[in-house]
């Protein structure tokens, strides 16, 4: 178990009534993903199944995989998440993000998540210009627009730009990723990585009434999430709308399950 000492004495049932909310709101607040390029309809069946078995809300899951999902889970209370655009730079077009968008509403997602150009970085308006094209597309189709900011590649001197410039997009919420050590405990580097990027988040994005955070990261375990939920109030991100993206949000659940946190 994570020690609460690391995490400066928090507690989620400080903010929980009981286990059972706390649980809701996992299920209700991960972005389950997979998005494996190799699933064929069996696959991707047994994956909405299990998802819906545990009781998660929503998937995140591939372009290609969409329209056959949405048949998949008709009648289940499950919300669609694609991705429209490639990760590490971005090497769509904006013509074609525009269409992958059009083309992802058309077949039944619910929220288009897609990169920014990074290529653009230091053309601050056709940066601003580009995401908010995409964004505009997605509220035309009435579903919720993330922009995925792949900071991680770039020198801290740009991340604050790149931060502000997304913000001045107006996407219903910022998406970064957060890449952590694998087999480090988070009382130490990791946490500490974490932290980090929380606050350079915190430092620019100052009001939050129009925008919301996503984390992306490779959380793998129940403990491994608490201190993602203890950064996100200490840095008064309403919970209510913070989600996390992980591949391991069954893993969590069974781990939350033996937990005697």
């Amino acid at each position: 178990m994570v020690s609460v000492t690391s995490l400066e004495g928090f507690d989620p049932m400080d903010i929980f009534n009981s286990k059972k909310e706390f649980k809701d709101w996992l299920l209700s607040h991960i972005d389950l993903t997979n998005l494996s390029p190799y699933m064929s309809d069996e696959k991707l069946k047994e994956f909405l199944d299990k998802a819906n078995n545990y009781g998660f809300k929503r998937v995140c899951i591939p372009i290609t995989a969409v329209k056959k999902s949405k048949e998949f889970l008709e009648g289940k209370d499950i919300k669609i998440i694609t991705f429209i655009s490639s990760f590490h730079g971005n090497r769509n077009n904006l013509d074609e993000k525009i269409k992958a968008c059009s083309d992802a509403i058309s077949e039944g997602a619910d929220e288009i998540e897609f990169s920014s150009n990074l290529s653009l970085i230091g053309e601050k308006t056709a940066f601003e210009e580009e995401a908010a094209s995409i964004v505009n597309a997605v509220k035309e189709g009435k579903k919720v627009s993330k922009l995925y900011l792949e900071i991680d590649y770039l020198p801290d001197d740009l991340v604050n730009q790149v931060i502000m410039s997304a913000q001045n997009s107006h996407p219903d919420y910022i998406s970064i990723a957060i890449n952590l050590k694998e087999d480090e405990s988070y009382d130490g580097e990791n946490l500490n990585i974490a932290k980090e990027r929380f606050e350079k988040i915190d430092s620019v994005i100052k009001d939050r009434k129009d925008i919301n955070l996503k984390i992306y990261s490779n959380i793998n375990s129940f403990n491994d999430i608490l201190p993602i939920l203890y950064l996100s109030t200490k840095y008064k991100w309403d919970i209510q709308s913070f989600r996390v993206g992980t591949e391991f949000g069954f893993d969590i659940i069974d781990g939350m399950d033996v937990s005697d946190f």
